[in-house]
């Protein structure tokens, strides 16, 4: 590993960051689950009318092809059980900041219209909202009676008192299952 004169700031934060991973719940936990009931779980259960595998299934949701490699088990299950928790924060805008997935708001426009969707983009005059059935909203924030972030919602609904734990485990061992395209 190269001296620490040779590596910027933000390098050895970004190290550091990635290091501690590796010891994280996030990538963590024991598989005790069927993939293959996983696997119908998955199917039954409408998941692939919002999530993608290997080019399969619906855009509203995180594409899942890789998910197994990325997320352990015990994030992944308690995203079943929650999802609208601890939504992943990508980017790396100005003064550090972070862009939050998934984040849902709510905007009324001043003829009373509301328009609920998570945010795929936005500046300081306009947002775009993708809803539910995957129609995109784009929305001049100045024309809006209200804008608002409702923060812990989200599409997916939670399967804490769905299933049984036994099937979560079983879905987690489906979706710890996916690792690389298929």
């Amino acid at each position: 590993m190269p001296g620490s004169s040779t590596v910027s700031e933000k390098e050895a934060a970004n190290i550091v960051a990635y290091l501690r991973t590796l010891n994280s719940p996030t990538t963590s936990g024991v598989v005790t689950g069927d993939p293959k009931k996983g696997e119908a779980l998955y199917n039954s259960s409408g998941c692939p009318a919002c999530h993608m595998i290997a080019g399969q299934g619906g855009s509203i949701g995180p594409e899942l092809t890789r998910v197994g490699a990325v997320r352990g088990a015990t994030n992944l299950k308690a995203r079943l059980q929650d999802p609208g928790a601890n939504l992943p924060q990508v980017g790396d805008g100005p003064f550090g900041s972070k862009w939050t997935q998934y984040l849902m708001f709510r905007a009324v426009e001043k003829d009373g219209r509301a328009v609920e969707g998570v945010r795929v983009g936005e500046d300081s005059f306009t947002i775009v909202l993708k809803d539910a059935s995957g129609k995109f909203h784009g929305l001049w924030k100045p024309d809006l009676r209200s804008l608002e972030k409702e923060p812990g919602k989200s599409f997916m609904p939670s399967f804490k008192d769905k299933l049984s734990a036994a099937q979560q485990d079983d879905l987690v061992a489906y979706l710890m299952s996916l690792k690389s395209a298929q």
